[in-house]
Parts: structure tokens; sequence; C-alpha cells
């Protein structure tokens, strides 16, 4: 029997190997280990996002643009290395990548129409069939949708698999044991298909956090590398819909500015003009702010935004949040918000849900369900 050289330096005899302890060895990482490079399918206003091997996720509302931002990525990924359907969105690498968009909501026929409509317009020319596998599971058992995903992927090997949406993947969203299921087998996908997994899931429908829905949304949030939000901005009479995709969750490479688009006649995404938009707060009110352009208390802040470099404002998370849940284990998320908001002197609760999602990212406060159901916010064990 071999034993690894970092168990031999542990004194560990071949006679005392257990299969389980052999198994643990083989993730075990130190300073020598020799692991290759994050590769990243795409980049977003030239940070790189959606890397193989591990999760993304698109959230939002609906009929907040979530689908069209899944339309964007599919025709990125046909169209030349360099180009820019949305400007802000391009695909890294060569070759072209293959994709693979599992579709449980919708009917065949929208399906279709957005494969043909949108998608096929963006890139034009000759549809490259054999880049795209296009499935609609809206009629199938829900028990085997999984396994057909999973089996798909083997077969097909796409870069980069949709899933649109992965509520339909579980009969109950706030089924604890079954949403660490699904998300551990997502992961698990990817890892061993070497492919990015975007999974699509709606925002809460609540008011009370913008955390993405149920005890599946939860789980998702633990493990994704990365979130995008879609959001239907209100805009002024006599104006086409503006449409905005933020970066709210990254565990690495911050996207400082969301993006902005119409849809034209022609069912095509197109930069927007925000001068022509009005935004509204979390109340319904309209306001022409920008989220995180307030006076700001400066206690809080570690770096200031640098626009001249695309640099974000960098907040002291751990301080803020140390101090919102003094004398608190827990918080229920509307309390939580009141009192950081009193701390930060944030006004737009969009950009608070911001500051919240870096910090459970970082794991300095965590989401969880109390025992009435009720998403509440937590100090990790032995803060």
């Amino acid at each position: 029997m071999l034993i690894s050289e970092e168990l031999q330096q542990a004194g560990v005899a071949s006679a005392s190997l257990s299969p389980l302890l052999l198994r643990l060895d083989r993730f075990r990482i130190t300073t020598d280990s020799e692991l290759s490079e994050e590769e990243f399918l795409m980049s977003i206003k030239g940070q790189p996002c959606f890397p193989r091997r591990d999760l993304s996720a698109v959230t939002g509302q609906a009929k907040s643009g979530k689908t069209v931002l899944v339309s964007l990525l599919m025709a990125s990924a046909a169209i030349a290395q360099q180009q820019e359907l949305l400007p802000g969105i391009k695909r890294l690498g060569e070759p072209p990548l293959k994709v693979m968009w599992v579709d449980t909501e919708q009917s065949p026929q929208s399906t279709l129409q957005i494969l043909k409509g949108r998608v096929a317009k963006m890139i034009g020319g000759t549809f490259p069939q054999e880049m795209f596998y296009v499935f609609n599971i809206r009629s199938v058992y829900m028990d085997d949708r999984y396994d057909l995903i999973a089996e798909g992927v083997a077969t097909y090997h796409p870069d980069i698999v949709i899933i649109d949406n992965i509520r339909d993947m579980i009969r109950d969203i706030n089924d604890g044991p079954k949403a660490q299921e699904l998300i551990e087998k997502l992961m698990q996908l990817a890892q061993e298909q070497n492919c990015n997994v975007v999974c699509v899931l709606h925002l809460n429908r609540s008011a009370e956090n913008r955390g993405l829905r149920g005890w599946l949304g939860t789980e998702l949030m633990n493990k994704v590398f990365e979130v995008f939000t879609c959001q239907k901005l209100i805009q002024k009479e006599g104006v086409k819909p503006t449409f905005s995709v933020e970066q709210t969750l990254t565990r690495k490479y911050d996207i400082d500015s969301p993006l902005y688009y119409q849809i034209n006649d022609e069912g095509i995404p197109v930069a927007a003009n925000m001068k022509g938009v009005m935004l509204r707060n979390a109340q319904g009110q309209f306001t022409t702010k920008q989220a995180g352009m307030e006076k700001l208390n400066q206690n809080y802040i570690l770096t200031q935004a640098d626009p001249s470099s695309g640099k974000p404002l960098e907040w002291d998370l751990q301080k803020l949040f140390t101090d919102a849940m003094a004398g608190w284990q827990m918080r229920t998320t509307d309390d939580l918000e009141r009192r950081v908001m009193e701390l930060t002197h944030i006004r737009q609760k969009q950009y608070y849900y911001k500051v919240l999602d870096g910090a459970v990212s970082r794991g300095i406060v965590q989401r969880q369900f109390n025992r009435v159901g009720r998403v509440v916010i937590t100090l990790p064990p032995g803060s």
C-alpha cells in the first residue's frame, strides 16, 4: 500500500491507515500543492466571472430579465472572442464555448422562441447547432430531472450548463436536507465535468431580505462563486423599460457597477442611456441618486472608491457588523438592516443588501432560519 509523503511525515504507519484517511489525504492542500489556475469563461466590465468547476447564480424577481442575461451568455459563448454583444460582456479564451441550457419553467414554444428570436439573432449568420444543447424538461417528472441533466452533461461536455430554474429540481424549496443534497450534487457535477453550472433562482418575495428564495437559496448562497441580480427599473413615460444586471456577491473579483440595457424592437438587448431612467428605492419612491453615493460614515470605510482605476469603495465589514450585532447573537433581517443603515448612513436598500451579501460571503455573519422559518442573521459560533 502506497502512503503519501505527508502521511509519512506525520508518522502514520501503513498498518493504521483506514480507507477514510486515505480518501481524506487526497483532498489535502499544502503550500507545495500544484493546482491549475482558475479558468474563467466570461468577463463583465473587464472582471473575470463564470469559472469552470464552480457554481454561479442568476437571480431576480419575475420578469426582471433573468432569461435575457441567460441569452446574452449563450450568444457570447458562440461569437468572436473580443466581440461584445452588450458593452461589458464577452467570452474569454478560444475556441467558442459549448452551452447546455435546460429550461424547466417555460413552455417548449417559449424556449424555441428565445433560441430563435433572440440568441440566434444576436449571433447572426449560420447558427452553430453543434455548440448548443437546449432542452425543455418542464413536463418531466421532478425526481428524474437531475439524472437527465447529469447524463446530458457527461455526454455532451458543455462548458456552461444553465439550469433555468433550479427551484424545479426540488419539491419543497424549504426542505433543508434536500436543498443541501441538490447543491452538493451540482457542485460535484461542475467539478467532475469541468464546467460552470449557472443556477437561476428567484429572489425572495418578501421585502424583509433580498436573499435567494427559500432554504434552497440559502444553501446556494453559501456555496456559489458569484451572484448576478437582475432588476427591471422604473423609467420615465415614453421611454422603453430599462433593466440592470448587478453583481451582488462574489468570492474574488468585484464588478463595481451594474450593466444597464433595454430591449429594442427586434427583441435584442442594447446598452441603455441611464439619463432616461429614474430609479426607485424599496418603498417605491423615485430617486436620482445611485446606490452608495450618500455621505457615508467614514469610520467604517477602509478605502475610498477610485473611479479613475475602477477600484470600488471598501468597507470594514468586520467592524461594521460587529458593532451592528453588539449585544445580540441573532437579529431579524429588518432589525439588522435598520441598524447597519443607521451606522453607515446608507440610504439605498439596494446598496445595503450588497454590503450584507459581502459580509455573508466572507463568513462575518450567517443567514439562517429560526424555529418559525423566518430568515435571521447570526454571528458565527465563537464570535
